[in-house]
């Protein structure tokens, strides 16, 4: 009769150590997705934000008062001053946490256009997203 030693063989040992490995690069490298995602996330809310004051200028039937107004933390569209419906709510909208942004103020026209500049969005661990806004009021990420 032979005797069977229990125990795992090498292939099997090689197999596992090599899915852990795989797993825990996979893992690590998604630490910082919550990072991009508040940034992306308030560079989307930045840009709507844009699009909407742009609509709002142009459909308004006296002269356009309509600003967009960016703070550290916060986006916000007002006409005269005051915030506009957005639908669900008013302006200011809050960016993510963690998310700041460059101040900036832009004034639309009647026929929506704008000064052009930039907007830099920055989060935790260095992550950043561009937004560029061109003197014809169209806005884009860069």
């Amino acid at each position: 009769m032979s005797v069977r030693h229990a125990g795992f063989t090498l292939i099997e040992l090689v197999s596992v150590m090599i899915l852990i490995g795989i797993i825990s690069v996979s893992l690590l490298s998604r630490m910082n997705v919550a990072g991009t995602a508040a940034v992306q996330s308030g560079r989307d809310d930045v840009i709507a934000a844009l699009f909407f004051a742009q609509q709002q200028a142009m459909m308004r039937s006296t002269g356009s008062n309509i600003r967009v107004v960016l703070t550290t933390n916060s986006v916000s569209v007002t006409e005269n001053n005051v915030a506009i419906n957005a639908g669900s709510g008013y302006y200011p909208l809050t960016l993510p946490s963690g998310v700041t942004a460059s101040t900036a103020t832009f004034s639309y026209d009647k026929l929506g256009r704008t000064t052009a500049g930039a907007i830099t969005l920055t989060g935790r661990g260095g992550v950043s997203a561009s937004i560029r806004l061109e003197a014809s009021g169209y806005a884009f990420a860069n």
